[in-house]
């Protein structure tokens, strides 16, 4: 063999690593491409939400927001509304609709149509503490309340400063920032209960026992300490319900209970139930609401919402049914797969949709193009849901599906990881 020849064959025997280097590279510079892409929509949104914020606040001479034709507290009026009746010993104008709209025109504003009170009773437990504020003061407190327990929730159980700071500033956050809606608060009570349940099962049951403020934010919870077998998280949850219904009782009597159940909840049924689409309807993420925008009647519609729910639960089962060490992930995944459980559920509750966006673009330094793909979608979603439902069909069980997809396929890689570690 000659010199030359030699050559070709050390050559032959570098060309695999150059063309390893080339995919890398290419690879590298698509996932910089990504990042810059998510930073430039990062930017672009947060201004934009900005600017929405501004917009709704932007009142008339008759305290009247601009932009939606109501108060700017919105959403927030009901949780205010509703506790002031309460303290003030008128639980009836809760449960009778004209009634309680009367109120809130004679103490707040006048146009703020399709008011009720939607809530059980255990929340009027926590408006209790805001209705003693003007209505705007007590929003502003609210909304730096909620948020600043969620980022806390995040920080306990081991989020970065830089996760809390995009949550914060993320549409999902702002949208509740804008209308005074309890999304932070739920997610910090499901996102601080589950992964908390794993070393301290009773504070964890404890903060999903909360949850009782919203059941359906809790739903897969029960499945998911199940499958841990962690049953003291269980317990400690059934049991916290146990102690909130009694003191809800003692608080408000009994008439909060059964005008919920007699009034409040078919009320809201029978809006979950109208043909579509309502005005409600245009801020629904369930699979029920689906069903109903392809013409689906309701037998039809619950039924496809079981049909869904059931694989939903499964992966919900088996992602807990074995440890991990990303339990932020496996409690975020947990909060997306809610949405394609329940047919009660509502934009501003899908804040762990961008958290779990986050959480895998994070895991991966922000390298890999699908994560970043998925983190702008879930990124963006929440505003962009209503849009999408009002001119087209609401979509967001299929975002939902695909973001626990790609939750579910890293933590089985995590898994499968620490696994051969433990071989090795």
């Amino acid at each position: 063999m000659n010199l030359f020849q030699r050559d070709r064959v050390n050559v032959a025997w570098i060309e695999p690593y150059v063309g390893e280097a080339l995919r890398d590279a290419c690879h590298l510079w698509k996932a910089s491409l990504a990042r810059v892409a998510f930073f430039t929509v990062f930017g672009a949104a947060v201004i934009f939400c900005y600017g929405f914020l501004d917009l709704a606040w932007s009142v008339n001479e008759n305290g009247v927001s601009r932009y939606h034709g109501k108060a700017p507290s919105w959403d927030f009026t009901n949780l205010w509304m509703g506790a002031r009746l309460a303290l003030a010993g008128q639980i009836a104008v809760l449960f009778d609709v004209d009634a309680y709209r009367a109120a809130i025109n004679r103490d707040v504003v006048t146009f703020l149509s399709n008011s009720e009170w939607s809530y059980p009773p255990p929340m009027l437990l926590v408006g209790a503490p805001f209705a003693y504020l003007p209505l705007h003061v007590a929003h502003v407190l609210w909304t730096i309340v909620t948020l600043a327990l969620f980022t806390g929730v995040l920080r306990a159980v081991g989020g970065s400063g830089a996760l809390c700071a995009l949550m914060i500033m993320s549409p999902a956050a702002m949208f509740n920032m804008a209308f005074g809606q309890n999304g932070a608060l739920t997610a910090a009570l499901l996102i601080g209960g589950l992964v908390a349940s794993d070393r301290r099962a009773l504070l964890g049951g404890a903060l999903v026992g909360l949850l009782i403020i919203k059941p359906h934010a809790a739903i897969l919870a029960p499945a998911c300490f199940l499958a841990a077998r962690n049953y003291a998280a269980f317990f400690a949850a059934a049991l916290f319900v146990c102690m909130i219904v009694p003191v809800s009782i003692a608080a408000f009597g009994m008439e909060a209970w059964t005008g919920f159940f007699q009034t409040t909840s078919p009320l809201m049924v029978s809006y979950l139930e109208e043909a579509y689409l309502s005005s409600y309807q245009q801020n629904g993420t369930s699979v029920f609401l689906f069903a109903r925008s392809l013409g689906a009647g309701l037998p039809t519609a619950y039924a496809v919402q079981a049909i869904i729910a059931v694989p939903a639960i499964a992966m919900a089962w088996l992602m807990w049914r074995r440890p991990t060490r990303e339990p932020l992930l496996r409690a975020a995944a947990t909060g997306v797969l809610t949405v394609l459980v329940t047919p009660y559920g509502y934009v501003y509750e899908l804040l762990c949709l961008p958290l779990a966006g986050l959480l895998l673009a994070m895991r991966t330094q922000w390298r890999s193009v699908p994560a970043m793909l998925v983190l702008m979608l879930s990124w963006l979603w929440p505003p962009v849901s209503i849009v999408i439902t009002v001119t087209f069909l609401p979509l967001t069980p299929f975002v939902a599906a695909l973001v626990a997809w790609f939750c579910w396929r890293a933590l089985q890689e995590s898994g499968d990881r620490e696994r051969d570690k433990t071989k090795a």
